[in-house]
């Protein structure tokens, strides 16, 4: 297999995992939109920055450095602040 036709099959391995992290990306969001109206109902603010920082660290980062995912987790919980 010559080196053109190996970069092609990992693109298409990285297309296929793009696509998953979207699919992820909508799921989330469907459940931040179920918490908004929780949080509405119960006079909540949208803001939980303790409940972000748990959440970046409970992750697994692997080979990840812990300000990639900081970087990628702060444009995910923006866009859901804007979402609620």
């Amino acid at each position: 297999m010559n080196d053109t036709n190996e970069i092609k099959k990992l693109r298409e391995q990285i297309d296929a995992v793009d696509t998953e992290i979207v699919k992820l990306l909508n799921r989330r969001i469907e459940i931040v939109l179920r918490i908004s109206e929780q949080k509405a109902v119960n006079n909540i603010p949208v803001e939980d920055i303790s409940r972000e920082e748990e959440v970046i660290s409970k992750l697994d980062h692997g080979d990840l450095s812990d300000r990639f995912l900081r970087d990628i987790y702060k444009v995910i919980f923006k866009y859901s602040k804007t979402v609620q």
